[in-house]
């Protein structure tokens, strides 16, 4: 009764009724549905390549190059004495060994991710010099792992991590 009202009001319109079977509206429904997965996975792709930490995908080595780099630069206007600066071990251990030897995997990163430790020794003039040594490694991919301070002496351990 519904089907002839409606088609009755379609032809009053000077409209064609079109009929649509159920199987056939399923399969468009389907078919829909998988285009719209394969959008989403394809905005989930894009979303992922464009995350906002600057240093995705950057190479373990650049990260700790770049470290390096940074712990010299800002000795000076930070009143820094560096009496040792080395690469070590997960156990803490200097050796000479290749960089992807000691370089340890993080865990939950699927193998994408891989860090190693640095320890910096030295000594510091003022307490604010300290603190903004230690501050400018934010801007990397490090994190502070261990810091001892006394008597114008200190020892940092950083974490760097990279791919």
């Amino acid at each position: 009764m519904l089907a002839c009202c409606l088609a009755s009001a379609l032809a009053a319109r000077g409209q064609q009724p079109k009929v649509v079977s159920a199987q056939a509206q399923a399969v468009s429904l389907e078919s829909e549905r998988t285009s719209l997965e394969a959008l989403s996975a394809r905005v989930r792709d894009i979303a992922s390549a464009r995350q906002t930490d600057p240093h995705a995908g950057k190479l373990l080595e650049r990260a700790l190059a770049e470290t390096v780099s940074a712990a010299m630069e800002r000795r000076v206007s930070d009143a820094i004495s560096i009496e040792s600066l080395a690469v070590t071990t997960g156990s803490g251990v200097t050796r000479v060994t290749p960089l992807a030897e000691m370089a340890r995997p993080v865990p939950y990163s699927g193998g994408q991710l891989r860090a190693v430790s640095v320890r910096i020794k030295g000594a510091y003039l003022n307490y604010q010099g300290l603190r903004d040594f230690v501050s400018s490694f934010r801007a990397l991919p490090v994190a502070v792992t261990a810091f001892v301070a006394s008597e114008r002496s200190f020892e940092l351990t950083l974490t760097v991590f990279g791919g």
